[in-house]
């Protein structure tokens, strides 16, 4: 009998963009990766799996226990309406029923994608009976699993947020399920794995200087910082993006001009809209940093306005950067920096 650890990708109510995000894994690529887990995906949506005939028996083999399930991954929200997963539209089986049946014979169970974590964009403005995380409800624990689930090999309901999540925060943690080595210690309140979620997407911006001296952009794409006009959340948004990077390693979305929309967090989007503008009190935002204390943020932002070089203040409302010009300090701003 072969050695080989098993894997089951459960699609629910989802973009499909979770799936489309494991396939831009590259350092290996996810054939590579999965031959170096010895481990195979017994259905995925990108990847052949069992015939349609097949697929059924496949599922009441796993869910009997007859077929070992190490890892069941759950990519989409969960509604308790009328709804299936694929791989079994055509059986017509609800998602709410196949669902704990998997969970309660995997190892382990893991989901992929705010949607499935939290209940995400598919859970948006709904009221009581509608879509909702595997165990969690935005930020409320629950789910369709409830609280007080643990998989046989004793852990909750392992979340890696995001719209999309990150594919190497798919695949490490799908490393550390198959590797058995990952404990509750190594979780977050949100049960997000703490490796790529206990650092902020601020760290890391290559905004960060202009945010320092609260240089900010009026448009995106305009070289200053995003978070006193621009609604970004990057200083709430816990995740790595800005240091792990996307599209082949070079991007994140400040580096594109844009603004964090903290999509990794259990209240996305509903607790972050609008997401362009930045809410307001007496000139100050209301949204302030998590790794900042509010009186501190209060007491020096207007210093660090008074501060601000005057190259990074032209620089913050342009869509290129500009350079002092050589041997010229533009004021004591300037001046001091280059000291720096």
């Amino acid at each position: 009998m072969s050695s080989t650890r098993t894997i089951l990708w459960l699609q629910a109510e989802s973009c499909g963009g979770e799936s489309a995000s494991l396939l831009n894994v590259d350092q290996p690529d996810l054939l590579q990766a999965l031959a170096l887990l010895d481990a195979r995906l017994i259905w995925f949506p990108y990847l052949p799996g069992p015939e349609d005939g097949a697929v059924e028996e496949t599922l009441a083999d796993l869910t009997a226990g007859r077929l070992g399930l190490d890892v069941l991954i759950v990519e989409g929200a969960i509604s308790h309406r009328v709804s299936v997963a694929q791989p079994v539209r055509a059986s017509g089986r609800t998602i709410s029923e196949l669902l704990p049946a998997l969970a309660s014979t995997a190892r382990y169970t893991m989901t992929v994608g705010t949607c499935a974590a939290f209940g995400g964009v598919m859970a948006r403005g709904r009221k009581q009976g509608g879509a909702t995380g595997v165990q969690f409800l935005r930020d409320q624990p629950g789910g369709l699993l409830g609280s007080d689930f643990r998989s046989p090999a004793g852990l909750p309901v392992v979340n890696v947020p995001g719209c999309p999540a990150h594919p190497d925060w798919i695949v490490g943690t799908l490393f550390m399920l198959l590797e058995d080595a990952l404990t509750v210690a190594d979780l977050d309140r949100f049960n997000r794995c703490l490796v790529y979620y206990s650092r902020l997407a601020h760290h890391g911006c290559p905004r960060n200087e202009y945010y320092e001296f609260k240089a900010s952009a009026l448009e995106c794409s305009q070289q200053g910082c995003l978070f006193e006009n621009l609604g970004c959340k990057g200083t709430q948004c816990e995740s790595d993006c800005n240091e792990r990077l996307w599209l082949g390693r070079t991007g994140s979305c400040p580096r594109g001009g844009f603004s964090c929309l903290s999509c990794t967090s259990p209240l996305f989007p509903n607790g972050f809209s609008p997401f362009f503008e930045t809410h307001k009190i007496s000139g100050i935002p209301t949204s302030l940093p998590l790794d900042v204390p509010k009186a501190w943020y209060v007491g020096i932002s207007g210093l660090s306005k008074a501060a601000c070089p005057e190259r990074l203040r032209t620089s913050a409302v342009s869509f290129t950067r500009v350079e002092p010009e050589r041997g010229h300090a533009k004021d004591a701003g300037d001046t001091e920096d280059r000291r720096r």
